[in-house]
């Protein structure tokens, strides 16, 4: 508990000096408590040989900010998009709270600039990366939820987040995928995608997963990413090109010049399901 009370302490006070009052008029927001916001700034890289404890890290504070900005863009949804079916809205909150949406908002406070990261992770610019932009973003909206409550988060999204939605739901960067690849599917072949993860490379504060995607049998493409939703989501991505160019060949071809593709046969960590 002592180690925890004073890495708060120099949270605190290293914040204060780094920013000053900078990073809160960026968010609008002024804490009553600045260590939450400072703590939410803590990746786990920065405890690494350290004699502190692993809670003091912004995960904890991510979680939060992660079911808050859910839930608040939820609600956004539902009243800006009073006609949308409900599959149509859960498409719209998956590109909304993406990694690459909160990364994108992380970017308009200069998020970068306050977050605290190993020396390792620094020196692979770990500051700038994409899952630990959104990752604080995250963590931030967290801080602001304990210190100042759900008007203060909402007010936030209000003016950094949700202007930014049609560009958000309109860019190629946030298209599901998975999505596309099981409409295809179940449209052209009568069957569901599979997915395979195939690898787990690096350091755990810096993972890389490796993911193939199955159809009846045949192995398709490989994607790899940060976490194992966007290696699925690239491999999606990869397999539904080559679905595609199957399907052209076969309109080019009569189906007695087709050749027949043998299942491969795994054995690894599997699962069938939906995006």
């Amino acid at each position: 508990m002592g180690n925890e009370n004073l890495l708060h302490k120099v949270l605190k006070l290293w914040f204060r000096q780094k920013s000053g009052d900078g990073l809160e008029a960026k968010l609008g927001y002024r804490f009553k408590d600045p260590e939450l916001l400072a703590h939410a700034l803590v990746h786990r890289s920065f405890l690494m040989g350290k004699n502190m404890p692993y809670e003091s890290n912004n995960e904890r504070l991510e979680f939060l900010g992660d079911s808050v900005l859910n839930m608040l863009t939820t609600e956004y949804l539902y009243k800006t998009y009073p006609e949308d079916p409900e599959g149509e809205l859960s498409k719209r909150k998956s590109a909304i709270v993406s990694w690459p949406a909160c990364a994108q908002s992380s970017r308009e406070w200069d998020l970068s600039e306050y977050i605290k990261v190993g020396k390792a992770e620094n020196k692979m610019t770990g500051r700038g990366k994409e899952a630990i932009l959104a990752d604080a973003y995250e963590a931030v909206l967290g801080a602001v939820y304990l210190d100042g409550g759900l008007e203060e988060v909402r007010t936030i999204l209000n003016k950094i987040h949700f202007p930014r939605v049609p560009e958000i739901i309109s860019g190629s960067d946030f298209v599901n995928h998975k999505s596309a690849l099981l409409e295809f599917l179940q449209g052209e072949l009568r069957t569901v995608p599979e997915y395979v993860l195939v690898g787990e490379e690096g350091p755990e504060h810096d993972k890389t997963f490796t993911t193939e995607v199955h159809v009846n049998g045949k192995v398709y493409a490989q994607g790899s990413g940060p976490n194992k939703k966007s290696a699925e989501q690239e491999a999606a991505r990869l397999t539904l090109e080559l679905l595609r160019a199957e399907a052209a060949a076969r309109t080019d071809n009569p189906p007695s010049e087709q050749g027949e593709t043998k299942p491969t046969k795994r054995a690894k960590n599997r699962h069938v399901g939906l995006p």
